[in-house]
């Protein structure tokens, strides 16, 4: 029972009432601070319950958040650029391999990686973010951005033969309404590539009251709404009109030379094995998921 929730001091709003994937009203607490409370549905989708309201929520994405800084907690987006491009290219390919290049909006483009690693690409690239501050940062470096969040997407329907969201799903209470929203905009037969952090993480699964993950200090903790595994994030993908195709990174490149791809066959296996391990034995963080409008 989870009828606690409702007296802690101050005002406390009820964020999720029923689970976003099966519905289901009555889940078990798994986390439980004076902020917010962390509860795990049977279906195997965590999501934060309610939360205290302790102020002015709307001023978390000013530029210090995407600095770096002394903190343990810094995000540091203004650094490692290059890494952080070419990391992109890598996902972008992932989409690629299931539609044809076409446009491609990236939710949550933060400063523009993901945006320019779309251009060395040779593809027309759009982004939106919530945030002012990226959205000129983005713009001083002539990216087209936009603007914008996750219930409303500020491009007409059928716009994107591709489209990417880093780490932003777990970011709203409503996944299913934003899912909507993006297969909207998404052309018939167009990719998505997910990526989110990995509810089956070891450390999360272990200790969850002492988790990075659901811990009020930490930006998991105060900026995340939901955590998915692969297997409940396949689930709403499919309900919602996207059929998933695959999830984790793929063994080969796309597109690569056939002298770089003879070159990456003897390590296949390696990387298979390393694949498996980091799954089965929950050390994978994050995992990425990529995905085709149904049509």
């Amino acid at each position: 029972m989870i009828s606690h929730l409702l007296v802690k001091s101050g005002t406390v709003s009820l964020l999720i009432e029923n689970c976003p994937l099966c519905e289901s009203g009555v889940p078990e607490i798994l986390a439980d601070y004076r902020e917010f409370t962390w509860v795990s549905c049977s279906c195997g989708l965590i999501y934060k319950r309610s939360e205290l309201s302790l102020g002015d929520a709307d001023n978390i994405y000013n530029p210090s958040y995407f600095k770096g800084g002394d903190t343990k907690h810094a995000h540091a987006y203004d650094r490692r650029t290059k890494r952080r491009i070419k990391k992109s290219q890598k996902q972008i390919q992932h989409a690629l391999r299931y539609t044809e290049p076409g446009n491609l909006l990236d939710i949550g483009c933060s400063l523009g990686y993901t945006l320019k690693a779309a251009k060395n690409l040779g593809l027309t690239a759009y982004g939106i973010d919530i945030s002012q501050y990226a959205v000129d940062k983005c713009r001083e470096e002539g990216l087209q951005v936009k603007i914008g969040d996750l219930d409303n997407i500020p491009y007409p329907d059928e716009t994107f033969s591709i489209v990417v969201m880093k780490h932003v799903l777990e970011h709203t209470s409503h996944p299913v309404r934003t899912l909507r929203e993006v297969r909207r905009v998404m052309k018939p037969g167009g990719a998505i590539f997910i990526a989110v952090p990995n509810a089956n993480y070891i450390k999360a699964k272990l200790n969850p009251a002492k988790s990075r993950f659901y811990r009020p200090e930490t930006r998991g903790g105060t900026e995340h709404y939901v955590y998915y595994t692969p297997k409940t994030l396949s689930q709403m993908l499919e309900q919602n009109g996207i059929e998933v195709q695959k999830v984790h990174p793929h063994l080969i490149s796309q597109r690569s030379s056939v002298i770089r791809t003879l070159a990456e066959l003897p390590i296949v296996p390696l990387k298979f094995i390393a694949e498996t391990v980091l799954s089965t034995l929950g050390l994978r963080k994050e995992f990425w998921t990529s995905g085709l409008k149904k049509v």
